[in-house]
């Protein structure tokens, strides 16, 4: 059992949790069943990798500041037949971010925007693309600070280091001219380098009078 201490110390060191975690339950089972010590060796080291997928999965699910998690297996598409699954579920490649293009879920209140920016959010957190969620009035309050500090320019910078961001609820709340400006300078640096998703309960052609 000494060496199996000592083992145990060195994968510590090494950070192989995994590998600590399974090591000898997997070497009895090999053992017993008289199966390759290669074998052995590789479903440890997936196990290891698998490990720092979900680590690392997780760590940018934190800091993507979604509200609340909602995936895409929960949501019912049967509820609201205007909701085009096949169109949504051609998002889950992402190419959609390697063009730099952006996304809009329009709808009235209750259809499961939010829902489906976030599970498409969380999707993208699992392709190990970095996204941030924000709310639109959280989004033009930090922008509204940012210029006052006169460091508008560097959080604008810091957003479009986000392949993916994340706008809820955009139309809810009316915008004035300044508001309005600050999101033209946010989408204008944003522009055919990464994406944004956006969900509105206000068509576009109703956009402008939600500016005063």
């Amino acid at each position: 059992m000494e060496k199996y201490k000592v083992l145990k110390q060195q994968l510590k060191i090494l950070n192989l949790d995994a590998i600590s975690d399974y090591f000898y339950s997997k070497a009895e089972e090999y053992r017993k069943n008289s199966l390759d010590y290669v074998d052995y060796l590789s479903e440890l080291v997936s196990l290891q990798i698998s490990r720092r997928f979900e680590r690392s999965v997780n760590y940018r699910i934190r800091n993507a500041k979604f509200p609340f998690i909602k995936t895409y297996e929960e949501f019912d598409f049967n509820f609201n037949h205007d909701i085009d699954k096949i169109k949504y579920d051609k998002l889950l490649d992402f190419k959609f971010i390697d063009k730099g293009e952006n996304i809009i879920f329009l709808g009235p209140p209750g259809v499961g925007k939010t829902h489906l920016a976030i599970a498409l959010g969380v999707k993208a957190c699992e392709k190990r693309i970095r996204t941030l969620f924000i709310t639109a009035n959280e989004l033009f309050e930090q922008m509204k600070i940012a210029k006052m500090s006169n460091i508008l320019s560097q959080y604008i910078d810091k957003l479009t280091r986000f392949p993916l961001l994340i706008i809820d609820e955009l139309g809810y709340i009316p915008l004035n001219k300044n508001d309005a400006n600050l999101f033209f300078q946010l989408v204008s640096r944003k522009y055919e380098k990464n994406s944004i998703v956006i969900t509105s309960n206000k068509n576009f052609k109703y956009w402008g009078e939600n500016i005063r």
